[in-house]
């Protein structure tokens, strides 16, 4: 194993890397700006208060846990100890116990104003993260990690950090373009590093079905995911605290599946069969949607499970079964756009009884188009003007998350992120650059989505390349905390010193 003066001097920085300056705020009521001498990480520390010296990572540093915590904290300490191994070239001892000077010690009984997520840093001979839960612990260790990425010296003093948005993190096509499930774990581990912790695998669409599945495996496409592999995601997204949100797209974007089931495809009043719609008509397509719900809810222990709902039809005239449908189930002054919004009641039924919450994308719900609504419980990804704007969605009841295409789509084949303005005009809570809410607590986070309109049109690599510094902008912005720097380059120099998550 390479020692650790050895791994440090190849990755060492310029000083003008390391250099930080003022920034705007956060908030109002803060501070302005980040403290001069605050470490570089991403996202900036809420509040940094510097000390004289430094603190020392060694070969013979440890990982220490607070015997009272143990049991909630050895995993947390387990996962820090690999990363350091995959970091530094050696792996650190993990022990409960008392710290001494060098180490790194994590305990809990925090401040309940730290929250889920946050934590505080004390460092001097050891490097202590306090915490209220092991979430908040886990951060600190991360941020342990960008540091010692940096220099095995990290500047002693204190810290309050604090994220300001709940869900951070990414969506995936994967439904369009299959990506290994190596590159998967990877973004895991790249997404918690920068205290991102939100996985959205797109896993259906026109072009592929990406689940292995028992009840139906005729709609499987040549390349997908065992059951066995899923597993395997969803213990390493759990070991870095990472929420994984499965999709599968109904009522629209069903091509591959009703490639299957023919007799499903709508149909309109002239006999034309778009080969994505199921026709919500038919007893059957039902019997289908529910079959793939319900084989699947199990597999996924996350909180949500996203039906997609998106770009169903555009002209419902042209399917009176939809209207004959609506009229015979939800009355005589129904229209045929209530058989889509009853869809969506159906499914999110389905979704709370196998005790999860769902989620749905908002171009489908518009004003005065139908006489019953979605569920008020259900959340809404809000990414397109197509559909009523996020204040009415959240004056119906409804949560949402900021999915808006301007700044977070990141097309194959067509459009990129404009990371500058991302980072230096957008927040969590401006939505299509224009719309804006009266209760920023009801948006959960925002994500960066990349969309595989093109499937070949970059490798899984590139894409990886691509939205690189786009997250880490996403994860100053939703983490909200005082700006290290305000410009967008000084911003990306950043982004290098601390580079990849270890083991990249």
């Amino acid at each position: 194993m390479r020692p650790l003066r050895k791994f440090l001097a190849c990755l060492a920085v310029t000083a003008a890397a390391l250099a930080t300056a003022a920034s705007i705020p956060a908030h109002a009521d803060e501070p302005r700006g980040a403290a001069a001498d605050a470490p570089q990480v991403i996202p900036a520390l809420r509040s940094w208060t510097g000390a004289e010296g430094s603190f020392h990572w060694s070969d013979g540093s440890r990982v220490v846990v607070d015997p009272q915590y143990d049991k909630q904290l050895h995993d947390e300490a387990d996962t820090t100890a690999a990363d350091l191994a995959d970091l530094t070239g050696a792996k650190p001892e993990v022990v409960a116990g008392e710290p001494k000077s060098g180490d790194a010690y994590l305990t809990l009984g925090g401040d309940a104003s730290l929250g889920d997520e946050g934590y505080t840093l004390d460092v001097g001979d050891s490097y202590v993260v306090h915490a209220k839960t092991d979430a908040g612990a886990f951060y600190g260790t991360r941020t342990l990690l960008q540091l010692l990425h940096q220099s095995s010296d990290i500047p002693r003093g204190t810290a309050t950090d604090t994220p300001d948005k709940t869900e951070r993190g990414l969506m995936v096509d994967v439904g369009r373009k299959y990506f290994s499930v190596g590159w998967l774990k990877k973004e895991i581990k790249d997404l918690a590093y920068a205290k991102l912790n939100y996985l959205h695998l797109h896993f259906s669409d026109n072009q592929g079905f990406r689940l292995q599945s028992d009840s139906h495996p005729e709609v499987m496409s040549d390349k997908y995911y065992t059951k066995d592999e899923i597993r395997d995601l969803v213990s390493l997204a759990t070991e870095y605290h990472v929420t994984l949100v499965p999709e599968i797209d109904m009522p629209g974007h069903l091509t591959t599946v009703l490639a299957k089931h023919p007799e499903l495809q709508l149909k309109d009043s002239s006999g034309n069969v778009d080969p994505s719609f199921i026709d919500l008509s038919k007893d059957d397509a039902y019997t289908l949607m529910s079959d793939l719900i319900k084989e699947y809810l199990p597999l996924f222990p996350g909180p949500y499970w996203h039906i997609g709902a998106d770009e169903y039809v555009s002209d419902y005239s042209k399917y009176p079964q939809l209207e004959e449908y609506a009229k015979k189930h939800y009355g005589d002054d129904a229209t045929a756009k209530d058989t889509y919004y009853g869809f969506i009641n159906w499914a999110d039924k389905l979704v709370r009884d196998g005790g999860k919450s769902t989620r749905m994308w908002n171009d489908g719900i518009k004003d005065g188009d139908g006489t019953i609504a979605p569920n008020a419980d259900i959340v809404v990804d809000y990414w397109s003007t197509k559909g009523i704007a996020p204040q009415k969605l959240l004056d119906a009841g409804h949560d949402v998350m900021n999915s808006s295409w301007t700044p977070t789509y990141y097309v194959l084949g067509g459009t990129g992120i404009d990371a500058r303005w991302l980072y230096e005009d957008w927040n969590a809570d401006l939505f299509e650059k224009t719309l804006t809410i009266d209760d920023p607590a009801r948006n959960g986070g925002a994500a960066i989505h990349v969309w595989c309109d093109n499937p070949d049109a970059q490798t899984e690599d590139q894409v990886a390349d691509g939205i690189r510094v786009a997250l880490r902008g996403l994860a100053q912005q939703t983490w909200n905390s005082p700006k290290l720097v305000d410009s967008y380059a000084d911003f990306a120099t950043i982004d290098e010193a601390i580079g990849r998550a270890p083991g990249w």
